[in-house]
């Protein structure tokens, strides 16, 4: 069962939950900032220039960074759509979300999401979603939806359509938006399959000669191979690279998308009376752990994810490498704004400290997905299989692609790490339950399975 959460009177009234919804407070005389969260989905940080990729894949992202904060080592809590994206909205970790009845992938009413909160402030809340898993109505993929609460417009029209469709649904639907806003715009650029619009000029896939689903930019064969009954596949490595290729140019695709996004912002200064946040739900393997796709490990490849924010009185950019989560942006984006979350149940913190110059403490970020948990400290991933009573260990920094398992050779940092996830299994919840949440993660996945989200 979900841990039961008591709001008290006043945080009733201020998310207007429930019967006898009140009004939301009256927004103060200066006008807040508007508040713009992207999400990319399946866009891992490493294939990104931002991150020191050798192809040029992010060169408007590369520019934006110059004004903006950037985190070199964000972590989402899962690598998977469901459940990042509900971790990300509502600051909390997965484990309250996988342990949801069969069918049930959306955000429960007992966690308020940042929609929600910015709703309740006066903000005119808007989403454009591409994503067939976070969506306010039943889709093929997520029958019961459970996404929207909180949104007063949440457009489902670009249903897997490209970036170019999700920029031009939210600049209508910007035109008529009053202010503040809050404006959520999730693209599934470079999600599987990867094929960029035939308009746009490939810069990194060339001639390919190989099977036919390859050249499709279609993995799914090499899956059914590997996670089920499909045929036996002889993939080389031109035929991944060529899947790599693709997912590439589906990433350079999408930044000349998004500066056109960006461009539109900047008109009358409107960028400029905003909090943009850019982000991913996870990454994508291409068989550098024996998988391919995403949804079945929580190794860097899968939950390393780019985070920028942009915040209009910074001037100029900055970089911090120090661990931070996903579940982390929400309080981030709030307490820039001077929304008080004192009463707020959120698992993640501001991030403030560390780019305003100050000295935390050392922090960590923790994953979940399936069997695998892990705790991370910006440099040493530890790595638990649940299932097999099992660890791996990694330096990141030295092994970014996490080639060789360190556990072996014993370390203070394995120890330190070890207890740092231990802690965490107890603080939410897991430790004592834990059989029932490794249960659940792989119910989760065999739904999303039988819908056809996974081979």
């Amino acid at each position: 069962m979900l841990r039961t959460l008591t709001f008290s009177v006043a945080i009733l009234a201020l998310f207007s939950l429930g019967c006898g919804k009140e009004s939301p407070p009256p927004l103060a005389e200066s006008q807040p900032l508007n508040v713009v969260l992207v999400m990319v989905d399946t866009l891992r940080a490493d294939h990104m220039s931002l991150y020191g990729y050798s192809r040029a894949t992010t060169p408007f992202i590369d520019e934006l960074a110059a004004e903006a904060v950037v985190f070199d080592r964000a972590r989402s809590q899962a690598a998977c759509t469901f459940p990042s994206v509900n971790s990300l909205f509502t600051s909390r970790y997965p484990f309250d979300f996988n342990v949801q009845g069969e069918g049930q992938m959306g955000i429960p009413p007992e966690y308020p999401t940042i929609a929600e909160i910015l709703q309740a402030q006066g903000y005119h809340t808007i989403a454009v979603s591409a994503s067939p898993i976070v969506r306010s109505t039943p889709s093929k993929e997520n029958p019961n939806a459970g996404f929207g609460a909180g949104f007063e417009v949440f457009d489902e029209s670009c249903l897997w359509g490209s970036a170019a469709c999700v920029n031009a649904r939210a600049l209508k639907l910007l035109g008529n938006a009053r202010e503040p806003f809050f404006l959520y715009l999730h693209y599934m650029d470079p999600h599987g399959h990867y094929a960029p619009p035939a308009a746009y000029q490939k810069q990194f896939a060339g001639p390919y000669d190989g099977y036919d689903f390859i050249a499709a930019g279609d993995h799914n064969p090499i899956g059914e191979m590997i996670y089920g009954d499909g045929p036996e596949l002889d993939i080389t490595d031109r035929d991944v690279q060529h899947l790599i290729d693709l997912y590439d140019d589906e990433i350079r695709y999408f930044d000349g998308e998004f500066a056109r996004l960006i461009d539109f912002l900047r008109e009358d200064n409107l960028l400029d009376r905003s909090l943009l946040a850019f982000t991913s739900d996870h990454g994508e393997e291409f068989l550098e752990h024996g998988h391919v796709g995403h949804c079945r490990g929580v190794w860097d490849t899968l939950t390393h994810v780019p985070l920028l924010v942009r915040f209009p009185e910074l001037d100029g950019g900055s970089r911090v490498d120090n661990a931070v989560q996903l579940i982390d942006v929400v309080p981030t984006m709030l307490d820039e704004l001077g929304i008080d979350t004192t009463a707020i149940p959120f698992e993640g913190t501001t991030l403030r400290m560390l780019f305003e110059g100050g000295r935390p403490a050392p922090v960590y970020a923790y994953s979940d997905q399936g069997r695998y948990r892990a705790s991370d400290d910006g440099r040493w991933h530890f790595i638990l299989d649940g299932v097999e009573s099992s660890a791996t260990f990694y330096d990141t920094r030295d092994d970014p692609l996490e080639q060789h398992d360190l556990f072996a050779g014993g370390s203070p940092e394995i120890d330190r790490l070890s207890t740092t996830l231990n802690q965490w299994l107890k603080d939410t919840g897991q430790w004592v339950r834990f059989d029932e949440a490794l249960a659940a993660s792989k119910a989760k996945e065999e739904e999303l399975r039988a819908l056809g989200y996974l081979q």
